[in-house]
Order: C-alpha cells, then structure tokens, then sequence
C-alpha cells in the first residue's frame, strides 16, 4: 500500500489489473456501488507474474475499494 493514509481511509487493496481487464473490473464495481482508486505500480511492485503486462506493454494498476460513505451518493 502507497501509504498508511489509504489505509487509515478504509481503502483496501482488491486486485491488481491492466487494459481492457481493468475497464470491467471498474465497470463492475461502480455498478456494485463501490468506491475505486488506481495506482499505476511498476512489475516490479507485483507478487505474482507480469509477464502478460510486460509483452503487451501495458500498464499496471493496483486497484484498491471502499464502500461509499454515508456523505457521499451513487
């Protein structure tokens, strides 16, 4: 996580994603409701294999989420 703040927000980190993937995903949670925030992360910064990413030259993206708060609307 980029900094405790998110945290300290309720942000949790939910997937991390590139290209047209990332379109549905974030497509599927604003009709879900919920809140989305992007980072652009580096192959590096991934547990898991990025050889996809890296051949396709796409960018990464750690997405995090959070429910809507009570102030906000839909």
């Amino acid at each position: 996580m980029r900094d405790d703040s998110l945290d300290r927000e309720g942000w949790k980190v939910a997937s991390i994603s590139g290209g047209e993937h990332l379109k549905r995903i974030l497509a599927m949670y604003a009709e879900l409701g919920v809140d989305t925030f992007i980072e652009e992360i580096s192959p590096d910064e991934c547990s898991g294999c990025t050889e996809c990413y890296t051949k396709g030259k796409e960018t990464i993206y750690r997405i995090y989420t959070r429910q809507k708060r009570d102030d906000e609307t839909a």
